[in-house]
C-alpha cells in the first residue's frame, strides 16, 4: 500500500526506540516537531535529517531505504548496533550482549561530524538496484523532476500546447469548420463533366431569395412592361394612342383596368383582347358605375366575395328576337368581373366565332356616350340601347357596321344629325332614333339601304321634307316622322309603297293635320295611315 506521511513518523518513533530505548519512545513524537532545546544529544542530527527524508519520500521501499541508511549512520557515530535488514518478525526477546562485528555494508569513513542541516535535496545518485516489488499503486504526489525517459504509455490526455511542427499526412477526417480564409488560387482544372440533362421536376419551394423581377401579373409568357407596351401597339389601332395615355377618358380607364386590374389577364395576342377592351370602353363611356340595372361592376374587382355578389345582383339577359336564328351564348355575370365577356348581362355572342353579336339594354340607366370604338366588333348584328341617358352624336364610323341589323336607341338623349354613313350598313333592317333630339334632315342616302323595313324618326328635331328615295325601300313596312318640323307633301313613289297599294307599308305617319305649325300635307288613308 501507499505509504503516508503519518507511517513515515512511525518509522522515526521505531529510530527513536532503537537510538534511546523504550523509556524515551514516549516522548519522541514531541521531540521530533518542536525539538528538545533543554537536551542536546547526538543523535538529533540523524533523527532530524531522517524525518525529513522519509516524510518526503512516498514510496515505502524509498522510506525503508533511507531509513537503512540512515540508522547505519547512527549505530557508527554511536556505537549502536543495527542488524542489516530488519527482522521479519519481532524478536521474542531482548539480545543478551551487543553484536561483536559493526555492521559490513555501513560506510568505511563515517562522517566527522553530523550535518548542521538537513539535505536540502534528494540524493543526487539514486540506489543502484530498484526494490525486487514495483509499488502496488503510483505515487500520490507526482516527481518535483521530470523523469529522463518518456513514459511508456502516451498520456491520457492530450497536451496543453500544439506541436512544435506540423504533422507529415492530413487528418484523415476533414475540418469541422470552414477555412477563416479563400483560396488563395482557382483550382487548376475544371469539372470533368458537365450536367447532362436539366433537371427533370421543377424546384418544389421558391428560391429563399426573391428574383429581382417580380412575376408577371398574367400568364401571357412576357413581363408587365412588354405586356402593356403590346397592348398599347394593339390598341392603339382602335382607339386614339393619347386617350389611351388618358386615365380620365373612357379609353384610359379601360386600358387601366385591361393591364393591371382585370383578373381575367387577356393577353395581346389574344384575338379577343380588342373585343373585351372594347367593351371596357363601352362600360366607362356609358357610365356604368352609375347603372340601375344590377349589373354594373363591383367595387373590388379582385374580392371574390364582391364578385360573386355583383354576379347574383345582375340579372338582365340579351335573349331578344332574331329573325335569323343564330346560335348565340349569354350569362348575367356583372360587367368587368373575371369571366367572359360574353357572360356579361345584356350581350351575346356567336357559337360560331366566339365575336360579340348582340348589346341590349332597357330601361337600365345607361348615359354617357356611345364609343367610336363599338365600329370595331365587326359582328355585331343587334345595337338596342333605349330607354336610357344616353346622348351625343352617332359616331359615323357606326356606318361601317357590316352586319348590323338593328338600331335601336329611342327614348335617349342623342343630339345632331344622322350621319349619313349610316346609310352605307349594307344589311340594316331596322332604324329606331324616336324620341331624342336628332336635328337636320333625312338624307337622301336613306334609300340606299335596300333591306330596310322598320324606320323610326319621330319626337325629334327634324327639318325638311320627306325625301323621295324613300320610296325606293321595296321592304319597307314602317316609316313614321310625325313631331318634327318638317314640311312639304309626302311623295307619291312613298305612297305606292302601301300595302293597299300592293306594297309591303302598313304604317305611315307625318304631322299631316291641317293647322298644325308643322305640316306635311299627306292623305290619310289614301297615303298615310293617320296624324298623330
Amino acid at each position: 500500500m501507499r505509504t503516508t506521511f503519518p507511517v513515515s513518523k512511525q518509522c522515526v518513533i521505531l529510530l527513536a526506540l532503537l537510538a534511546n530505548g523504550f523509556a524515551e519512545a514516549k516522548d519522541a513524537p514531541n521531540r521530533l516537531r518542536h525539538g528538545n532545546k533543554e537536551r542536546k544529544d547526538t543523535r538529533v542530527p540523524y533523527v532530524n535529517e531522517l524525518t525529513s527524508k522519509v516524510s518526503s519520500e512516498p514510496d515505502t521501499d524509498a522510506a525503508h531505504f533511507w531509513a537503512h541508511h540512515f540508522l547505519q549512520q547512527m549505530s557508527t557515530s554511536m556505537s549502536v548496533s543495527v542488524p542489516v535488514v530488519p527482522p521479519t518478525e519481532p524478536p521474542t526477546a531482548s539480545p543478551s550482549e551487543s553484536p561483536t562485528l559493526d555492521p559490513t555494508l555501513a560506510p568505511t569513513n563515517p562522517p566527522t561530524a553530523p550535518p548542521t542541516n538537513p539535505p536540502t535535496m534528494s540524493p543526487t545518485n539514486p540506489p543502484t538496484a530498484p526494490p525486487t516489488n514495483p509499488p502496488t499503486n503510483p505515487p500520490t504526489n507526482p516527481p518535483t523532476e521530470p523523469p529522463t525517459e518518456p513514459p511508456t504509455n502516451p498520456p491520457t490526455s492530450p497536451p496543453t500546447a500544439p506541436p512544435t511542427e506540423p504533422p507529415t499526412e492530413p487528418p484523415t477526417n476533414p475540418p469541422t469548420d470552414p477555412p477563416t480564409e479563400l483560396p488563395t488560387a482557382p483550382p487548376t482544372n475544371p469539372p470533368t463533366n458537365l450536367p447532362t440533362a436539366p433537371p427533370t421536376n421543377p424546384p418544389t419551394a421558391p428560391p429563399t431569395n426573391p428574383p429581382t423581377e417580380p412575376l408577371p401579373r398574367c400568364p401571357c409568357g412576357q413581363t408587365d412592361a412588354s405586356r402593356e407596351a403590346d397592348a398599347f401597339a394593339v390598341l392603339s389601332t382602335v382607339s386614339d394612342p393619347a386617350l389611351l395615355l388618358d386615365e380620365t377618358t373612357p379609353q384610359g380607364r379601360s386600358f387601366e383596368w385591361i393591364i393591371d386590374i382585370d383578373e381575367f389577364c387577356g393577353c395581346p395576342a389574344d384575338p379577343k383582347f380588342v373585343q373585351r377592351y372594347i367593351m371596357g370602353v363601352f362600360y366607362y363611356s356609358t357610365e356604368g358605375d352609375s347603372w340601375n340595372n344590377g349589373c354594373q361592376a363591383p367595387v373590388d374587382l379582385t374580392d371574390p366575395v364582391a364578385i360573386a355578389a355583383a354576379n347574383n345582383d345582375c340579372t338582365i339577359e340579351a335573349d331578344g328576337l332574331d329573325i335569323f336564328g343564330l346560335e348565340t351564348f349569354r350569362g348575367t355575370d356583372a360587367w368587368l368581373t373575371p369571366s367572359y365577356e360574353c357572360f356579361w348581362g345584356g350581350v351575346a355572342c356567336r357559337n360560331s366565332t366566339l365575336c360579340m353579336d348582340r348589346i341590349e339594354f332597357e330601361t337600365a340607366g345607361l348615359a354617357g356616350t356611345m364609343p367610336v370604338e363599338l365600329q370595331n366588333l365587326t359582328d355585331l348584328r343587334f345595337l338596342i340601347l333605349e330607354e336610357g341617358a344616353t346622348g351625343g352624336p352617332i359616331p359615323s364610323e357606326y356606318g361601317t357596321f357590316p352586319r348590323l341589323h338593328i338600331l335601336d336607341l329611342n327614348f335617349n338623349a342623342f343630339t345632331g344629325s344622322v350621319p349619313v354613313e349610316l346609310y352605307n350598313t349594307p344589311f340594316l333592317l331596322q332604324l329606331d332614333l324616336n324620341d331624342n333630339f336628332f336635328t337636320g334632315t333625312v338624307a337622301t342616302e336613306i334609300g340606299s339601304v335596300q333591306f330596310l323595313q322598320f324606320v323610326q324618326l319621330e319626337a325629334n328635331q327634324f327639318i325638311g321634307t320627306v325625301p323621295s328615295e324613300v320610296g325606293s325601300l321595296q321592304s319597307l313596312q314602317v316609316f313614321e316622322a310625325f313631331t318634327n318640323q318638317m314640311s312639304g307633301s309626302m311623295p307619291q313613289e312613298v305612297c305606292d309603297r302601301r300595302d293597299i297599294n300592293g306594297g309591303f307599308l302598313f304604317r305611315l305617319t307625318v304631322d299631316c293635320d291641317v293647322g298644325e305649325t308643322f305640316f306635311v300635307e299627306c292623305d290619310v288613308p289614301a297615303c298615310c295611315t293617320d296624324c298623330p
